[in-house]
């Protein structure tokens, strides 16, 4: 390839540590979940996880990636609990004082009750619960040691049925939390290597660590366990089985389990985008990582200009795009000069030798690359997109094709926006036209039957007065959105 990579590393062996695929996670799906997807219109899922689950991970990508609106007991407790209480402050430590001096405070049917308070007033229709808290002191509260939940949770879904729970199972819990918390402060291999001394004085320490770890596991399950046996005996769990080799694979496994069920992602533009102005590419193994081949000079006439030509190749990556897909464009014949005319981006990363693999992460697992090479790349990166140029590519020419993709992009998203608000008004049209339809039919019904009492009133139809008689006897109703818009009174 023209981009002058160094030479291919063909002994796979060397990096098959850093570059190998992170170990399958263990999936069970149970078996009625599928037929309680297919039932009811909202989706509630509960979700299950001790303190080294990770699920915090799982959480973040059902609400980023699947819209799903998150639901914490944590955030229930903290924010309705003190306008239940007389003379408990509204500071969180106020908060978990009352707890501990009075472990029967909180119920079960309280938590849930305000839980469907929260569904019933939020306008989506996905949701995540987080049923059981890692703050102890609502963890340590009386019912939430109790041996059973049936009732609540029948109770609940008289209102809003559960689709299924998804359950977090951790092999050796203790080495995997103790290996997130020393990650977390540094207390790696090598810090223990360098300072031995402070390691011994350490040790200590780390025994009173192991016995809270330990309580902390404990009293999670005990908590836990109650309400898994409900979701249990329908058949209503996603079990997932993790250990360290699999925490990084957690992510990928519960978006592909999701899209398994029949969910759909929400839009969005997390695929990378490569640029070269070189025709052969032997050194890059497409397959591996995703990479489609788009070649901008077939979709644009040579005569058009910098923007005409971005904007075909912004059409064609937005109608072949797949969620997972990257894409390699090759300009050879894109008009450099063109360049100067757009304001400068200064977010570009230059990047002298670098594996795709720091940029790609949804690449293919099942087999390693025919080849890895080291590539020098320039990066330039937003909140929505990243966009990869391989040297020799003129630094203005890769800034000036940015600025024109995101722009492209964002005006993607206002006509999708002022799309959706123009098919809303027309709906809104349709149903005043149709009341106004009824209105017209029972006045001279009403007429008939001796209820003379009526009104002169004026409806609004694409903005043009209209006048009619109402008779005192319609129901009163007024419905109006922007320019379509009718009023009705009594």
């Amino acid at each position: 390839m023209g981009c002058h990579p160094s030479k291919a590393d063909f002994h796979q062996d060397a990096h098959s540590e850093l570059f190998r695929p992170p170990a399958p996670i263990p999936v069970d799906i149970g078996s009625a979940i599928r037929n309680q997807l297919q039932k009811n219109t909202n989706s509630i899922v509960f979700i299950f996880g001790g303190p080294a689950s990770q699920k915090g991970s799982i959480i973040e990508e059902l609400t980023s990636s699947f819209n799903f609106t998150s639901i914490s007991v944590e955030d229930i407790v903290f924010q309705y609990l003190p306008s239940r209480l007389s003379g408990t402050g509204t500071q969180i430590k106020d908060i978990q004082e009352a707890l501990r001096n009075d472990e029967g405070m909180l119920s079960i049917d309280w938590v849930l009750e305000m839980i469907s308070s929260r569904i019933k007033v939020a306008m989506n229709q996905r949701f995540v619960v987080d049923i059981v808290p890692a703050v102890s002191s609502i963890l340590k509260a009386e019912e939430y040691r109790a041996r059973s939940h049936d009732r609540q949770l029948n109770q609940f879904e008289m209102k809003h049925p559960i689709a299924f729970a998804i359950d977090v199972n951790v092999k050796d819990e203790q080495n995997l939390t103790r290996l997130n918390g020393e990650a977390a402060n540094g207390k790696d291999e090598d810090s223990k290597r360098i300072n031995p001394e402070l390691n011994q004085m350490m040790r200590g320490a780390d025994d009173i660590d192991r016995g809270k770890l330990e309580k902390r596991i404990a009293e999670y399950h005990t908590c836990a366990e109650p309400f898994l046996q409900y979701f249990r005996r329908s058949n209503r769990v996603i079990s997932m089985s993790l250990t360290a080799e699999a925490v990084p694979n957690l992510v990928n496994t519960t978006r592909e389990t999701l899209l398994k069920l029949g969910f759909t992602m929400a839009r969005k533009d997390d695929h990378i985008i490569c640029f070269t102005t070189e025709t052969t590419h032997e050194d890059i193994d497409l397959t591996y990582y995703k990479l489609k081949i788009v070649n901008a000079g077939e979709l644009s006439r040579a005569s058009d200009n910098l923007n005409a030509q971005i904007s075909a190749v912004y059409r064609y990556i937005a109608s072949h795009n797949r969620h997972d897909d990257n894409f390699l464009v090759v300009v050879p014949s894109f008009k450099v000069q063109d360049a100067g005319k757009f304001k400068r981006i200064n977010f570009m990363e230059k990047k002298k030798e670098v594996y795709l693999d720091e940029f790609i992460k949804n690449k293919q697992h099942d087999k390693p690359p025919k080849i890895r090479t080291r590539i020098a790349v320039n990066c330039i990166s937003s909140s929505r997109q990243l966009f990869l140029f391989f040297e020799p590519f003129p630094t203005s020419f890769a800034q000036s094709i940015s600025l024109l993709y995101l722009k492209l992009h964002l005006r993607s998203l206002r006509q999708t926006i002022e799309y959706h608000h123009r098919t809303e008004e027309k709906i809104i049209l349709k149903i005043s036209r149709k009341i106004l339809e009824q209105v017209r039919v029972k006045v001279p019904e009403l007429a008939m039957a001796g209820e003379l009492e009526m009104a002169d009133e004026q409806v609004m139809v694409d903005e043009r007065p209209l006048a009619i008689l109402v008779p005192s006897t319609v129901v009163p109703m007024t419905l109006e959105h922007s320019s379509a818009r009718l009023v009705l009174h009594q």
